[in-house]
């Protein structure tokens, strides 16, 4: 393994844990609210060491497939500590584990909170939550658009989507990829910061919001989002519904080029208002468009931000199966990602069509892609998903064991391997403090393995064990 160089790729992001820790102080102390304005100093000192001692262990060693895979896994572990050191001195006090579950939940976009009531949090504290899950989503893209679909690892099939070729050499363009997937990040935030404007939230909460809405997180600065208005409803719900799509579609609109062909996009959107079309007209007394619109697109974004409109089972269960289609392979959205369902729908149409006409031709693409589907793709698919299975399945078996029904341990279950918030999907309010610890490990466990592919770890062991 090599420490030195895998070290100083991590110090990169500390960079924007740095800039968001001063964005808080600078915000605390003109907010007169000064009292706890050491907490981000802390968290400055602690990013800014990490970021200036890692450039001492530059090297011009290439990372390996299990480096790079070792590089995701520590990001997920170090950065979050990081973000944890407001939570653990604050005045709330906090011991470890329950500060490093509210990073930890934050960064990696599950949002859900050790606060039963966060709107009796400070405000310098919620834009810090709502900052972690920012933060995490920007480390998320980085590592699905240069490690996980690069040709050296290849988990997330991207050809289909991209005329670029995803270099083998991570190295020579990690500062370009840096700074474009940050440059995307920020417009993409701007412009969902710009269309909630139009909404009559007051600036923090829009503030809030954009952040929870462009990193598909849960996080929100009260038990849920109020909406005073279908207008209001409807500009969220479209907000949401860009998180789940490709995050360079402003930034190719601005630039010009013709890097990524948007087609599963196109496909993505369609879906999505086929579907809400489609339960208006099922259950035409239950809801109207508006919030249906609305608990479709948090369902595809993965991100399961509080609405409360729960409705009966039979309901809800659809929207917890578009928790685990997911949006777009360069989403901040988690779950199984809508291009493997149409692998496994291409494939289906594929050996039907063998079945029923032995002598017909049909194309192997998608998205009016000229790439062929390639049987490696659709076998990485099909492993993840049987990994997902496995895990959703021993997630089950540990969750039965606290006091829970079987619908809320299920529920949690799969929503968790979704990386989606419960709240809107299961009856029962269910809150930090009704979980033991077993099920609260269980959950990181799954919501960590939602985040960097079940195979990651399987590749990982499988070097360790057989050199």
């Amino acid at each position: 393994m090599n420490a030195r160089v895998i070290f100083y790729y991590l110090g990169w992001f500390a960079a924007p844990i740095a800039a968001m820790s001063l964005c808080l102080i600078i915000f605390t102390y003109f907010s007169g609210n000064t009292e706890q304005i050491h907490l981000y100093y802390f968290a400055l000192l602690a990013s800014s060491c990490l970021f200036i001692l890692s450039h001492f262990f530059k090297s011009d060693k290439i990372l390996n497939k299990i480096d790079l895979l070792i590089f995701i896994l520590l990001g997920f572990i170090i950065y979050p500590a990081i973000i944890t050191i407001p939570f653990y001195f604050s005045y709330y006090q906090l011991n470890f584990f329950l500060a490093y579950y509210e990073s930890f939940s934050g960064f990696l976009g599950y949002g859900f909170s050790i606060f039963k009531d966060p709107g009796s949090l400070n405000d310098s504290f919620l834009l810090w939550r709502s900052g972690s899950q920012w933060l995490g989503g920007f480390y998320y893209l980085f590592i699905i658009i240069t490690i996980l679909s690069s040709l050296k690892i290849n988990f997330l099939p991207t050809k289909y989507i991209s005329d670029q070729v995803n270099s083998l050499n991570f190295e020579n363009k990690f500062l370009d990829n840096f700074y474009n997937i940050l440059y995307s990040y920020i417009i993409f935030s701007l412009l969902v910061l710009l269309f909630l404007n139009l909404t009559n939230l007051n600036f923090f909460e829009k503030l809030n919001l954009m952040m929870t809405i462009v990193s598909s997180g849960g996080f929100y600065i009260k038990e849920h989002l109020l909406l005073s208005s279908k207008i209001d409803s409807m500009i969220v719900a479209s907000c949401f519904l860009l998180s789940s799509l490709n995050i360079f579609i402003f930034h190719q609109i601005l630039k010009k080029d013709k890097n990524f062909s948007f087609n599963e996009d196109l496909k993505l959107i369609i879906f999505v208002f086929a579907i809400s079309f489609l339960l208006l007209a099922i259950f035409p007394l239950r809801d109207d468009f508006n919030n249906i619109f609305l608990l479709v697109t948090t369902s595809i974004s993965t991100s399961g931000i509080p609405i409360g409109k729960y409705t009966d089972s039979y309901f809800v269960n659809i929207f917890l199966v578009l928790t685990f289609i997911g949006g777009s392979i360069y989403s901040t959205g988690s779950g199984f990602k809508f291009m493997r369902m149409v692998f496994f729908i291409k494939k289906f149409l594929i050996e039907v069509v063998k079945l029923l006409s032995p002598s017909a031709i049909m194309k192997k693409t998608i998205f009016n892609n000229s790439e062929t589907i390639k049987s490696s793709d659709f076998y990485i698919a099909s492993l993840i998903f049987v990994f997902y299975v496995v895990f959703l399945l021993i997630a089950i078996l540990l969750l039965s064991f606290d006091n829970l029904s079987f619908e809320q341990v299920y529920k949690l279950a799969f929503l968790s391997l979704n990386n989606t918030l419960p709240s809107n999907y299961i009856k029962a309010n269910l809150s930090f403090y009704d979980l033991s610890y077993v099920s609260h490990f269980s959950i990181l466990f799954l919501v960590f393995l939602s985040k960097i592919h079940f195979i990651t770890i399987l590749v990982i062991i499988k070097k360790i064990l057989w050199k």
